[in-house]
């Protein structure tokens, strides 16, 4: 009969060992990330409209060129253009008649295809109640390379932060960010934005035992050959 586990605690077999998983951030993939001031969004605004208004405003600022690019701003009404402030970057709703849909953008820098992201914004306490979304823009693999939007994944303010993992598609993914309020004058403040490569790894699982000291975990496999005194339970009727 085959031990699992010997008398030092060491596993005998493969599988045995109990490891967890620990997320690391790393790296920065954006120009501006939260050294916001007066000048950062000094682009001249995209009017944006229609259905496809993510991919217009990006198509308009000649995105993407495969190099990082500055933040751009757009919106749907001229009164909602987004502004930077010292460490803000507000965005305004205007609500006539239907509710204005503005934001900003840009074009990140040395993605990895096929690695994982994390974006992360925060907020400041001045934000009010709205529809904060977050999605990507790149040029499809596909003949003609048409501009290409990910799903919109939406949030509903205030929060204090917001994350969200994605898996690069390009090399230059563009970063879409866009507000809307059905309440006219609602705002957010955006104090921070990253984005940051995410990496895994593994660790074994210890314990501390009052009186043996620190101690892996490990599990041990069901087999009916090893004896109770193995560690095998107690078969139930």
């Amino acid at each position: 009969m085959t031990r699992q586990i010997n008398s030092n605690g060491q596993a005998l077999e493969e599988g045995l060992d109990v490891f967890i998983s620990v997320p690391f951030l790393s790296n920065e993939y954006l120009s501006f990330n939260d050294s916001f001031i007066p000048s950062t969004l000094s682009a001249a605004p995209i009017a944006s409209s229609g259905v496809d208004y993510a991919v217009g405003s990006v198509a308009t600022a000649g995105l993407p060129t495969n190099s990082n690019s500055d933040w751009f701003r757009y919106g749907s009404d001229s009164e909602t253009t987004p502004v930077s402030l010292d460490n803000i970057i507000r965005i305004t709703s205007v609500v006539s008649g239907t509710s204005s849909i503005s934001g900003i953008f840009q074009e990140l820098r040395q993605l990895i295809v096929g690695n994982e992201y994390t974006i992360t914004v925060n907020f400041h306490k001045t934000t009010d109640i709205g529809t904060f979304g977050l999605s990507r823009l790149y040029n499809s693999s596909i003949t003609p390379y048409a501009l290409t939007q990910s799903a919109v994944k939406q949030y509903t303010l205030p929060l204090s932060s917001i994350t969200l993992d994605f898996t690069a598609t390009t090399k230059s993914d563009i970063l879409f960010i866009e507000f809307t309020s059905t309440v006219n004058g609602n705002l957010t403040d955006i104090s921070s934005i990253n984005v940051q490569e995410k990496s895994s790894y593994q660790f074994p699982v210890v314990t501390n035992l009052i009186g043996s000291g620190v101690a892996k975990v490990l599990r041990r496999k069901y087999n009916s050959f090893i004896p109770l005194e193995e560690g095998q339970p107690e078969p139930t009727d």
